[in-house]
């Protein structure tokens, strides 16, 4: 017998052998809690979906400390996302399906059962999570168009029985640091309401070789700062109709387009520097671990992503009897502005302009010498 598969037969004993004894000892199993779903538009176990679903219960969610699309999608199998051009400009990617930049979602976003059409909604704080659900594999069939890669459901909770609230507050390194509350409960016997807030602030990760050396409003590229207030009614005037209505305000103050560093490729160096005609003592500064690259940004305009949201949304279920009528509106204004260095100019295609050439000149901290290789000062000896 291997080595391998009896290390296998071991760990299945381990885990068997509790359950045996439990079941001897003429005491119950341990059971396993059925997880509820609605990724199909029907409250079924997730069990019974023909498909790949991820799901992360309310328990989970505040263990995990999820409070943005990064953080759960981080924890789900199969789904990756890109996020360092802008805030409005969020790329998903659900098994190999990738999403493009400055266009529409390539998955169905349904927040509290309201399809939310808008790009830009999905990369926002959330305070009062109950239920996500992502939903791998095309699914035009449920949700229409836009949906090639899946679908994400979140659904966050209703006002309560009983009044009641919360307070989080996180602070980390970076001045990062992040304030959310929410009070909600009944005003009266068929209407609850809530009310939430958020706060998020962040200097970032990265710094700004330029305005480091020049000064400016700000050293660094991807620096983020946002607010967030929302208030949610539900009525249930009758025990078949339930109407479900929301508001959100919300503004964000961030940089942009921050995976415009200085960088460049080991194996192209000898190539690029052969083609131009640079000094051969270049090559050497090719050869480096990239887990270990500091990396470089020099932009001469400070990055800028400002973002102001306004949502409003209804939904209203009523309960026939032999099947349930659902109606939704939803209205999204989301304005986003943003500029910064292009890529043109992190990869040097106008180097050969005298314009470029006079700035590059001018740093002084150290040459830039295009395409794209920042030579360290004194790399070359004095001067």
């Amino acid at each position: 017998m291997s080595s391998t598969k009896t290390r296998t037969i071991l760990r299945a004993s381990q885990v068997l052998a509790p359950l045996a004894l439990t079941v001897l000892a003429g005491q119950p199993a341990l059971a396993i809690d059925e997880i509820i779903v609605t990724v199909r538009q029907r409250s079924e176990s997730i069990q019974d979906v023909p498909g790949s679903v991820t799901a992360f219960s309310a328990a989970q969610i505040e263990a995990s400390g999820i409070q943005r699309a990064d953080d759960f999608i981080a924890m789900t199998p199969g789904v990756s996302i890109v996020n360092s051009a802008e805030v409005a400009d969020t790329q998903v990617n659900i098994r190999g399906i990738n999403g493009a930049r400055d266009a529409e979602t390539n998955y169905a976003l349904i927040i509290d059962g309201v399809l939310m059409t808008n790009p830009a909604a999905l990369n926002r704080e959330y305070t009062n999570l109950q239920q996500i659900e992502v939903l791998k594999g095309p699914q035009g069939a449920l949700y229409g168009r836009n949906a090639a890669a899946g679908a994400i459901i979140i659904t966050t909770e209703k006002p309560g029985d009983e009044w009641g609230g919360n307070v989080k507050a996180s602070l980390a390194e970076d001045d990062t640091y992040t304030l959310s509350g929410l009070i909600g409960g009944p005003v009266s016997d068929t209407l609850g309401l809530s009310v939430s807030g958020d706060f998020r602030d962040t200097d970032g990760y990265y710094s700004n070789s330029y305005f480091e050396t020049f000064g400016g409003d700000t050293d660094v590229v991807d620096n983020f700062r946002s607010w967030d207030v929302a208030a949610r009614a539900v009525w249930q005037p009758t025990d078949a109709l339930t109407i479900d209505g929301k508001v959100r305000v919300g503004e964000v103050e961030a940089g942009s387009i921050s995976f415009n560093s200085v960088f460049h490729i080991p194996s192209l160096v000898g190539v690029l520097i052969g083609g131009f005609g640079y000094a051969p003592e270049v090559a050497a500064f090719g050869n480096e671990n990239v887990n270990g690259h500091d990396f470089k940004f020099d932009n001469n305009i400070v990055p800028f992503n400002n973002q102001d949201t306004v949502e409003v949304s209804v939904k209203a279920d009523y309960d026939l009897g032999w099947a349930d009528l659902t109606a939704w509106g939803l209205y999204s204004d989301i304005e986003n502005d943003l500029g910064a260095d292009g890529t043109s100019g992190a990869f040097g295609f106008f180097w050969q302009e005298q314009q470029c050439i006079d700035t590059t000149n001018d740093l002084g901290f150290y040459p830039v010498i295009p395409p794209q290789i920042i030579v360290p000062e004194g790399a070359f000896g004095p001067g």
